[in-house]
């Protein structure tokens, strides 16, 4: 019978290194632990992924705080069904670049926590969630040196208070007993890899 495969997430502020380390950890995971690995990421590449993206970048407007964390649930139930669970089964490892967490703090700025949580309350939970943490001076440095385009979330005092989210779902989080891991995203690329790994294998030793 196929083992089941890891559900690995990485949350964060925009800026925090999460797409450098989402494509690390994958090499990592192949060449050294020999598994499979499908990287993914919220919002998804499906329908409703892709009609959150046009809202997020401006391209689509009128939509309301509730209509938008509906939207996001929603195609989090898409991306589990259709992507994230069959990968699981088959035995792959499945990376993800934002997930749950993403909809605390960003949507929960507007809407009330407990319906958050309820209305995800479906969605697989991780295996394990890897908190990549960086201040908001240093996010808006490396979004201004990465793009052109920002999207509706990223100035300093949005940033600032989604910050402040993360952090206590981080606390509540390991309160409840989750696997979870902070990881100072501070540090050169290659100082926090090792430490992403460190923590892969603290929590699924071979």
């Amino acid at each position: 019978m196929q083992a089941k495969g890891k559900f690995i997430v990485l949350e964060g502020i925009d800026g925090s290194g999460k797409g450098t380390q989402i494509e690390r950890l994958k090499v990592y995971l192949e060449t050294v632990c020999g598994v499979r690995t499908i990287l993914t990421r919220e919002p998804s590449q499906g329908p409703l992924g892709t009609t959150i993206r046009q809202v997020l970048s401006g391209r689509i407007n009128g939509v309301g705080d509730k209509c938008l964390a509906l939207l996001f649930a929603a195609d989090r139930l898409d991306h589990n069904n259709n992507l994230v669970i069959p990968a699981l089964e088959q035995g792959n490892y499945v990376i993800c670049d934002r997930y749950l967490w993403s909809s605390f703090a960003y949507q929960g700025m507007k809407n009330d926590e407990s319906w958050i949580g309820e209305i995800n309350q479906y969605a697989v939970k991780p295996d394990l969630t890897l908190f990549i943490k960086v201040s908001p001076e240093t996010s808006l440095k490396r979004i201004a040196a990465g793009r052109f385009q920002t999207e509706i979330f990223e100035n300093s005092e949005t940033l600032r208070h989604v910050a402040d989210n993360y952090q206590k779902l981080y606390k509540q989080w390991q309160k409840n007993g989750e696997s979870v891991v902070e990881i100072n995203g501070e540090k050169e690329p290659e100082l926090v890899q090792k430490d992403i790994i460190a923590a892969f294998q603290l929590y699924f030793p071979e």
